[in-house]
């Protein structure tokens, strides 16, 4: 079986390479794992000696400008796990999606083990290793106590490709695109407050499919048509960018990023459990790999970090939220399906140059639902004071042996019911409902004021088991699951000589996407936009 999954999907990016012809100015490929062919994502694809790259998809897919191949540049590709790998860009062929592969490293494990269980405090403190991590929970303080020597706390500029998107049934939608350049004043500064972005250009890319319920903004309110399940997005006064910089627990350290790292340098090892896994490595640095886990009586925490075995540098933090619940039962740490209770997750991962630490690509998603509005709907509900009845207009045909039925209808007024006495059809889509009006009835109370001084929350009618003509429930919403994407892929990082005049930054506040100012500087050739494959009815697994 393992093989017939295999030789479908080398088939499918055979035909891939034929179907999906990109623009003549880029040159375009796949990254794969040698061993199970499935796709590689948020590998690093670098320019060699040119300080500008990209990260692959989460198909796997990627793009560099065809000037490279040109200029006879060269591929450097590495990514956690995998041998790193050199590739003559121009061994590459322009007009199809090349296929390239990554064989995944063996590590060679020490032959002492770090235990995983926890230490007191007076056991960490004793004797003359005080100093030497012994624990998971040891490594990740040892960690977090030196980010002010591992990262850069003097002013960064980075360029990159900025991207949202919402996958649905295995493909993208309602995909917006851009380049930015985010001026970070480093690490001793506080984010959201002083760093600000500036925009080269943005497009949304209507070569793939637009949804436009889903484009909404959330909504929480009476009728609940875009929502988070078990949770709540807070926009924390900021647009899309601004909220993907804040996920960044790395970058935002000493204050509060998200549930439940919160503030990483005092919640982060005091909120959750850990496990020292196997070694893994990055471009020939050797990393701990230890494994995050938080579970209570409604969420589920699972992750990684891994941080560098020499300097203790956190090259890479993976955290997922999960719904712990369903029913009664709690979700367990090794299910097979903890991905259908997902929540949110967030992948950040730093790239040292030198001396320090500098980000590499962040990457947040989230679940979300999308009420579709009911076929079948009452458009108008009226009391006609005059003739003593009630009248209901449907915006389509009902099926009328359930519209005439007095039992589908349940009218009250100031809690207390009114009984139907009969069902008049006036046209094919409105109906006439006429109440018993005898002494006591509460129906006297209704149509023995002035319409005015009926309040609108004291009236209320719920119909049930009505239909149209073609099937549809009445107020019937059906409702669809999305994940939505936030991410960002540095090209090039430089330090900061000179700031921009202030009004060319990005307005943290307004819409990424709207009527922000848009200035492509002299060396805007240099950079581009990392377009994902389109998908066309197939889903890269």
């Amino acid at each position: 079986m393992g093989r017939f999954r295999h030789f479908i999907f080398a088939f499918f990016i055979m035909a891939l390479a034929k179907v999906h012809g990109q623009e003549n100015q880029y040159i375009s490929g796949v990254l794969l794992d040698s061993e199970t062919l499935e796709p590689i994502s948020f590998a690093s694809i670098r320019v060699k000696n040119r300080a500008v790259g990209v990260i692959s998809n989460n198909d796997g897919s990627f793009r560099v400008p065809l000037k490279f191949r040109e200029l006879n540049d060269t591929l450097h590709i590495s990514s956690m796990g995998y041998d790193s790998r050199e590739i003559v860009i121009s061994s590459l062929r322009p007009k199809e999606i090349n296929q390239l592969y990554l064989n995944p490293m063996l590590v060679q494990l020490e032959e002492v083990t770090l235990s995983a269980s926890k230490k007191s405090k007076r056991d960490r403190n004793a004797g003359n290793d005080k100093d030497k991590p012994v624990t998971a929970e040891d490594i990740i303080a040892k960690a977090i106590e030196k980010i002010p020597l591992n990262y850069p706390f003097n002013p960064q500029s980075y360029v990159g490709y900025y991207r949202d998107y919402q996958w649905k049934s295995g493909g993208y939608t309602n995909l917006n695109e851009a380049i930015v350049e985010v001026f970070d004043q480093g690490f001793g500064t506080l984010d959201y407050e002083d760093s600000n972005t500036r925009i080269y250009e943005y497009s949304r890319n209507t070569n793939f499919p637009i949804d436009s319920l889903s484009e909404r903004l959330y909504d929480y309110g009476e009728y609940k048509t875009k929502t988070i399940p078990k949770a709540y997005l807070n926009s924390y006064g900021g647009n899309e960018f601004v909220i993907l910089r804040i996920m960044d627990a790395i970058r935002n350290y000493n204050t509060f990023s998200y549930s439940y790292v919160d503030h990483l340098d005092t919640d982060f090892v005091k909120n959750h459990d850990f496990t020292i896994e196997d070694d893994t490595s990055l471009d020939g640095v050797s990393l701990y790999v230890i494994d995050i886990y938080k579970h209570n009586r409604r969420i589920m925490v699972r992750g990684k970090i891994y941080i560098s075995k020499d300097n203790f540098e956190i090259v890479k933090l993976e955290y997922a939220t999960y719904d712990a619940l369903l029913g009664t039962r709690k979700i367990s740490k090794t299910s097979k399906r903890i991905e259908d209770r997902l929540l949110y997750r967030t992948v950040v991962e730093y790239k040292k140059e030198g001396h320090k630490m500098f980000p590499s690509y962040i990457s947040f998603s989230n679940k979300f639902e999308v009420k579709v509005p009911p076929v079948f709907t009452a458009k108008n509900v009226l009391i006609d004071f005059e003739n003593q009845r009630f009248e209901i207009a449907f915006n389509r045909v009902p099926l009328h042996f359930k519209v005439l039925k007095d039992k589908n209808y349940n009218i009250s007024y100031k809690g207390k019911g009114i009984d139907i006495e009969k069902v008049v059809l006036a046209d094919s889509a409105t109906v006439q409902l006429y109440p018993k009006i005898n002494l006591g009835d509460q129906a006297l109370e209704v149509f023995y004021k002035e319409p005015g001084e009926i309040a609108k929350d004291d009236f209320r009618i719920v119909m049930d088991n009505i239909i149209d003509m073609d099937g549809n429930k009445l107020d019937y919403s059906e409702t669809y699951s999305l994940m939505q994407f936030r991410e960002f892929f540095v090209q090039q990082r430089k330090p900061v000589v000179q700031y921009p005049d202030k009004h060319l930054y990005m307005d943290k506040n307004w819409p990424i996407f709207q009527g922000q100012p848009i200035v492509k500087p002299d060396n805007y050739s240099d950079f581009w936009m990392n377009t994902p494959l389109r998908n066309e009815g197939a889903v890269i697994k």
